[in-house]
């Protein structure tokens, strides 16, 4: 998203590789977040549907995983995803929680590299929007109608 300075554009991902290591890359990482709506605004404010997008992106991450024949079983990490208004991803931040399984840097982010590349969001918004969240794999999550739901 570019900025304006003295009317020349200046991009405020500068230096900033699309896939990122949460920790690194400080300085161009907090001057992104102020130009990135949240996915819960992008969204509405619907809670609903921002869950159901999300979840609908981490088990596409979980097919490409087996696509790739990545195995990101046993991995949970931070996640910060920046996308265009258009719903293609600019950048991913991730850093592995203490109690994941490890994957070196290296495979972790080429993973994502791949999958940036190959994902585009179901949303399309008037501005660019983000999401951090925490992930952990393999996603369990069950889906259920409306009369079950009431019952318990």
């Amino acid at each position: 998203m570019p900025l304006f300075l003295m009317g020349q554009p200046v991009s405020v991902t500068d230096g900033l590789p699309g896939v990122f290591v949460l920790g690194e890359h400080e300085k161009e990482y907090d001057a992104l977040i102020p130009h990135y709506d949240q996915l819960l605004a992008a969204c509405d404010n619907d809670m609903k549907t921002a869950f159901e997008k999300w979840l609908s992106m981490t088990l596409e991450m979980e097919a490409y995983a087996r696509q790739t024949n990545f195995d990101l079983s046993g991995i949970k990490m931070w996640v910060h995803v920046f996308w265009n208004a258009d719903g293609r991803i600019d950048h991913i931040g991730y850093h592995l929680k203490p109690n994941s399984r490890f994957v070196p840097n290296e495979e972790m982010t080429a993973f994502w590299e791949g999958f940036k590349s190959y994902y585009h969001f179901p949303l399309i918004a008037n501005a660019p929007y983000a999401h951090y969240t925490v992930i952990s794999f393999p996603v369990f999550f069950k889906k259920m109608d409306k009369r079950a739901a009431q019952n318990e």
